[in-house]
């Protein structure tokens, strides 16, 4: 049977498209005459679809003269700190999640224990959010609900923030580390950072995206040197650097504030006390893990708020595959 296209009746829906489009091929052409100077022969690092990425540079910066990292043989805690948070369900009114929370703590070269706080039930309403202590704007309030993702980040930074706001108020000295920025504007410390109780107290955050440690030269000259070295970025009320902390490991950028000590004595004191696996310190790989939920664990979680809160399943659907199928037709 021959295929035929069908004549549409007269309408002015294509000529209002081609406008859309013309507009677009202006903007483009704006893009390439105003980007093409700071894009033009510079290194990029291409997407690889959400996965963290980490750049290797083959150029030095012959200013960059890394400061060595040598070992402050005392022993002080590391409590690293990670969590994760996962959506269970949702009713017309909202949405529940869970979130876990752990810390990995080490003294003297490695981790000596960890602690795991958690899972704790998250409600998500127009009538706020209950579950932890949170307060928030109608604004606020308004992004958590329309969105899962902005939901679970926000709940995630306000657990991990309680865990580290409890850890600096120690009397004791402790080091205290975060997977992240403390600069980032949606972290966990976004707002006020936390005053420690003990003098020396520090927190720090270890950031892996690779837009934040995409300082060319410098990760060049680090990776290049021998031994645990940094290279300090901004000496501002949070001081940026970025630090390797074992030959052959990688390099990080790293955010410390609250530090009473000089830095290369704060960076001494945790390449004492933790241990560096390829430039990552262990109590914080391990908090990652313990902090992710499992398929088990998600299951196990639904069973629970079925029984008690006598909840009733709805049957689903996988909507985008059926809905979008695929381009051969199918479902």
């Amino acid at each position: 049977m021959a295929t035929t296209i069908r004549a549409l009746p007269e309408s002015d829906t294509i000529e209002l498209l081609d406008s859309v489009a013309q507009e677009l091929r202006q903007g483009y052409e704006e893009l390439a005459i105003s980007v093409e100077r700071e894009l033009s022969g510079r290194h990029f690092i291409f997407s690889r679809y959400g996965k963290e990425l980490y750049p290797y540079f083959e150029e030095v910066d012959a200013a960059v003269v890394p400061g060595c990292i040598f070992p402050i043989k005392e022993g002080r805690l590391v409590a690293s700190v990670d969590s994760s948070c996962v959506l269970v369900g949702e009713t017309s009114d909202g949405a529940l999640y869970a979130a876990r929370a752990a810390v990995g703590i080490s003294y003297e070269g490695m981790v000596r224990r960890f602690v795991r706080l958690g899972p704790v039930l998250v409600y998500v309403s127009r009538s706020g959010v209950t579950g932890i202590r949170a307060e928030v704007t109608s604004l606020e309030l308004d992004a958590l609900i329309s969105d899962h993702s902005v939901a679970e980040r926000a709940i995630r930074n306000k657990i991990e923030r309680r865990v580290m706001e409890s850890l600096l108020s120690s009397r004791k000295e402790v080091v205290v580390m975060a997977d992240g920025s403390l600069k980032h504007p949606f972290g966990q410390f976004s707002g006020s950072l936390p005053s420690p109780r003990a003098r020396n107290n520090c927190l720090i955050g270890f950031s892996k995206s690779s837009n934040l440690i995409l300082s060319e030269g410098a990760v060049g000259s680090l990776s290049r040197a021998r031994g645990a070295v940094y290279h300090v970025l901004d000496e501002g009320p949070v001081i940026t650097l970025l630090a390797k902390f074992c030959t052959d490991g990688l390099v990080f950028r790293l955010d410390l504030v609250n530090s009473k000590e000089e830095v290369r004595e704060m960076l001494g004191r945790v390449l004492w006390n933790d241990a560096f696996p390829a430039g990552y310190p262990e109590s914080l790989k391990l908090a990652h893990h313990l902090s992710v939920f499992t398929k088990a664990d998600g299951e196990a979680i639904k069973a629970l708020v079925t029984g008690r809160f006598r909840l009733r399943g709805v049957p689903t659907i996988t909507l985008r595959r059926i809905a979008l199928g695929g381009f051969n037709g199918g479902a």
